[in-house]
């Protein structure tokens, strides 16, 4: 019986030259193993499956590799074919050992690891030690791994991986050199998944992948998941369209979702929940459809302050947007997700129909407030339920006795 590779194994990068979206990395890393500076000390970081782990693994066979004649001397283009780098596709070379500080976070662990720096390479050049996770590491660990760090023996290298840099030592992160991996733009995993799909024997739609791409954040590991899930759902046709894959993770396409936005934009609430109604009953996932309704919120920040669009009062976006941050965590800790969503809708609609700022401050400081109501002051009234006065230096505490009205809004924002 075969044994089954997952795509994220399958196809994982074993040069620099294969890394996805982190070219300015590759090249750093680069022009460091071809001028043999090499510190003995690195550190990764990003977000999940951005390849940190991968990186530390390809430079590690960068710093082995023998070449063919076993007299290489270090490269950033690792031959594949000497005894140093077939050992390490195998995972069995003696002189590279990875360590998963989730699981081994104790100052015993570390001492292993001290102990066995004592000891001279085997098959390559340098005992190379990678460190998973390593702001898991206990206190006592890292200050046991300090002295080795600053000074280890000249064969000696480490490489350590982390998606929590803050959580690290200064004084660790002092004797290393520090890269930081990128989220992968959605237009490069896009196209890598499309290229990955057809080794595969599949047909990857467009519009499939570029969701793929969003709905994985940046992360090429979880896109790769939902890729072999969706060629899993499709092993027959061959084809995996958009609606394979809003089917599978519970969306709604974007077209859906800006409408849903659009009626909440427009103040038109009983609208939106019917909306939001349909596209549960299509099978659209609350919480996914929560993250979709904020992205498509962001891109309409993005146009209003680049100047594409004015149909909306940017102090509201912002205003929304703040909204949206607050109703997150509630999503995330629902037992019933759908019902803090539609609550998040009314929210939501009902501030969008408040006057904007910019209309607030015109009608503050005119000449005629302190005269005459004007039709803002008087749908302020209509919102709070009380008489207001607009003068011209108080409009700041009118705009924030409005906004405090309502859960999520941030009053003294106003400027």
């Amino acid at each position: 019986m075969q044994h089954y590779i997952v795509l994220s194994r399958k196809y994982r990068p074993k040069d620099l030259n294969d890394l996805i979206g982190q070219e300015v990395l590759a090249k750093s890393l680069r022009s460091c193993l071809d001028s043999k500076k090499v510190p003995h000390a690195f550190l990764f970081h990003g977000i999940r499956g951005v390849g940190k782990t991968t990186t530390a693994r390809i430079l590690a066979r960068c710093l082995s590799c023998v070449g063919p004649d076993g007299k290489t001397d270090i490269t950033s283009t690792p031959c594949g074919i000497c005894k140093s780098c077939i050992a390490l596709d195998k995972d069995q070379h003696l002189d590279i050992m990875e360590f998963d500080a989730a699981s081994r976070t104790g100052v015993d662990d570390i001492r292993e690891i001290i102990e066995a720096t004592q000891y001279a390479p085997v098959l390559g050049r340098y005992k190379i030690f990678i460190i998973d996770e390593v702001h898991m590491l206990s206190k006592s660990a890292f200050n046991a791994l300090l002295k080795t760090l600053e000074e280890p023996p000249a064969h000696v290298k480490f490489i350590f991986a982390t998606t929590e840099v803050q959580k690290v030592p200064e004084t660790i992160l002092s004797r290393c050199m520090t890269f930081k991996l990128s989220p992968v733009s959605y237009d490069d995993l896009s196209a890598y998944l499309i290229s990955i799909a057809e080794k595969e024997g599949f047909s990857l739609e467009k519009n499939a992948s570029d969701l793929i791409s969003e709905e994985s954040e940046g992360s090429v590991r979880d896109a790769l998941s939902i890729l072999e899930q969706a060629i899993m759902l499709s092993s027959e046709t061959k084809q995996i369209t958009l609606d394979t894959i809003l089917e599978m993770l519970g969306g709604s396409t974007p077209e859906e979702v800006n409408s849903l936005l659009d009626l909440i934009l427009k103040a038109k609430t009983k609208e939106a929940l019917e909306k939001a109604e349909k596209l549960f009953s299509n099978g659209a996932d609350p919480f996914i459809l929560f993250k979709n309704l904020q992205s498509s919120l962001y891109r309409k920040i993005v146009e209003r302050v680049g100047g594409k669009s004015s149909d909306y009062s940017l102090s509201n976006l912002l205003y929304l947007w703040q909204i949206f941050m607050k109703q997150t965590d509630n999503m995330k800790n629902a037992v019933y997700p759908k019902y803090v969503l539609n609550a998040a809708i009314v929210i939501l609609s009902h501030t969008a129909s408040f006057p904007n700022i910019e209309q607030l401050m015109l009608d503050g400081s005119s000449e005629n407030s302190q005269t005459s109501k004007s039709a803002t002051a008087s749908r302020v009234e209509s919102i709070i339920g009380s008489e207001v006065n607009v003068e011209a230096d108080k409009s700041k505490e009118l705009i924030g006795s409005v906004l405090n009205k309502f859960p999520g809004s941030v009053a003294r924002e106003v400027e």
